[in-house]
């Protein structure tokens, strides 16, 4: 079941939103693989793209962050390094005992939730508050 971009996860901040719709072309292209029974083939190469993505995307929205002096950043850092340290222990996991199923339905539910729960409120929230710093500027 593909997830189809919605515009409720949309933040206003053009980058971000790049990145975000990347990640989800990413987990659709890993939820298709695990459908046709290819999740394991799929995992490592997600698991890659992820530690690479996360660097990139979380620096950007954390310069966005500090650039606006949001008041939440130390928190929502705090959910960066969280996702970062899941992603390193499942591919540790993936190195030591290869690619189970159990694996492959923990990083298709944590890359769900994270972007139903992180995107559509965490992330909406750096918005909400630039544009309440522009309405006070």
């Amino acid at each position: 079941m593909m997830i189809p971009w919605k515009d409720a996860y949309d933040i206003g901040i053009e980058k971000i939103d790049c990145q975000h719709r990347q990640l989800l072309v990413k987990l659709n292209e890993f939820m298709d693989a695990c459908n046709n029974r290819q999740g394991a083939e799929k995992i490592e190469e997600t698991l890659k793209f992820l530690k690479d993505y996360t660097l990139e995307h979380f620096g950007s929205e954390e310069e966005v962050m500090e650039d606006i002096h949001f008041p939440e950043l130390a928190d929502h850092r705090k959910e960066h390094a969280q996702f970062v340290k899941t992603v390193l222990e499942l591919e540790e996991s993936v190195k030591a005992k290869g690619t189970s199923v159990l694996t492959t339905i923990k990083l298709n539910r944590m890359l769900t939730d994270w972007l139903i729960n992180h995107i559509s409120k965490c992330d909406k929230l750096i918005a909400a508050y630039m544009n309440q710093q522009k309405g006070t500027a």
